[in-house]
């Protein structure tokens, strides 16, 4: 043979494969779409499932946009197919945040749509080689707004992060009474942070040759001491007297919609759970407020900080809630955002070996937790002052 007819022969296997690929793209198509308008017309009362569409958002659950017709009107709906492992208790805890929201007036969160027999949810279990696997389905009312960001590098206008802030001191506000039926299983930060040096650990022994693995091995120290450093600079004492609520433990750009520089809605409560309300504060801070541009890469960029902790506050005397972060949070917020940054940084990790994701994008996630782990360290007493600063001014405008 040739070299033009290998040339051939790899051009036809190269058509054969594309062809075997669309095929099941095809297939698994169909058989999603048909087992959706199975689970809506057994379960559901909004009529015939006409449009599916997967939504390419989210690194946890399945996200559908879905339409259906009933007495000739067309409705949109988001439709979730939730991620593997998880437990019962933990989509009861979600929805039942859901139904306060809904209950309290705050608009902004996708309605819950309930089945015919008023339940929420759809629990399906199939048995795999001699083990019992459950799986869950919801739908939800589908959220107007445009959908601009992701979790990675957002380039939230200073407008919309103003209502960002806003946003999450109403949800806080909303949920300060919530009484939740079900869990989150994942511990509270507080008792999570010694358990990320674990999984650090396990991790490590299981690292490849990657460029991923290459960059975690070389900084696993400077992690494993941030770790211990961070643990020791909580005051105990201080931090049993922090409030807690349902937080909603990963506020990000990505999980808002935005209209006109407004967040007009808000969405995936599935990683919310009850701890401190300051740590979701800080978490919100990690993810709006850091630059992933070029060589300042994980930096804080404190303008920023001090636009979300003004919006927060101001909202947060407004309302009829839980109201502004107190003394004992505001001494405790910069250690929180060390903390929460972690919290990033072991999702890096976790995620990037349980589910053997591709190196080069988790990459340039652990960079950017790295970076900014870095830059907390380097500018620790100069941040800790800016906070203090940002909290007198607010005061003083307000006295």
């Amino acid at each position: 043979m040739d070299l033009f007819e290998l040339i051939e022969l790899r051009e036809l296997v190269d058509t054969l494969v594309s062809s075997a690929q669309k095929l099941q793209e095809v297939i698994i198509r169909n058989y999603v779409r048909t087992h959706f308008g199975d689970i809506i017309s057994k379960y559901y009362d909004i009529g015939e499932l006409v449009h599916l569409e997967k939504l390419d958002r989210g690194y946890i659950n399945e996200s559908f946009a879905i339409e259906t017709i009933k007495n000739g009107k067309r409705s949109k709906y988001f439709l979730r197919k939730y991620k593997r492992g998880i437990r019962e208790e933990e989509v009861k805890f979600e929805h039942s945040i859901v139904k306060h929201l809904m209950r309290k007036g705050f608009r902004l969160a996708a309605s819950l749509i309930p089945r015919s027999d008023g339940k929420t949810y759809v629990k399906e279990t199939t048995k795999i080689q001699n083990e019992i696997e459950e799986t869950y389905f919801a739908i939800f009312g589908f959220l107007e707004g445009e959908d601009k960001y992701t979790w990675d590098n957002p380039g939230c206008t200073i407008k919309e992060l103003e209502s960002s802030a806003r946003v999450l001191a109403r949800y806080h506000s909303c949920v300060k009474d919530l009484v939740p039926e079900g869990r989150r299983y994942e511990p509270k930060i507080i008792e999570l942070l010694p358990n990320i040096s674990g999984n650090m650990m396990k991790y490590a022994k299981r690292a490849g040759n990657t460029r991923f693995d290459s960059y975690f091995f070389k900084n696993l120290d400077s992690i494993l001491s941030v770790i211990d450093r961070t643990i020791s600079q909580i005051d105990m004492p201080l931090y049993s007297k922090l409030p807690e609520l349902a937080i909603h433990c990963d506020y990000h750009p990505g999980n808002l919609k935005y209209r006109n520089e407004e967040a007009v809605g808000l969405f995936d409560f599935d990683w919310s759970k009850i701890d401190v309300r300051v740590f979701d504060v800080a978490l919100a801070i990690v993810y709006f407020c850091t630059t992933w541009e070029g060589k300042e890469d994980g930096d804080f960029l404190l303008d920023r900080v001090s636009i979300f902790l003004n919006g927060y506050q101001r909202e947060s005397l407004a309302l009829d809630g839980i109201g502004p972060l107190d003394d004992n949070e505001i001494k405790i917020l910069p250690v929180m955002i060390k903390a929460a940054n972690l919290y990033v940084l072991n999702w890096d990790v976790d995620d990037y070996y349980i589910k053997k994701q591709n190196p080069y994008e988790y990459l340039i996630y652990l960079q950017h937790n790295v970076r900014a782990m870095r830059w907390l360290e380097n500018n620790w007493n100069q941040f800790c002052d800016f906070i203090s600063r940002v909290f007198y001014d607010i005061k003083s405008v307000h006295q």
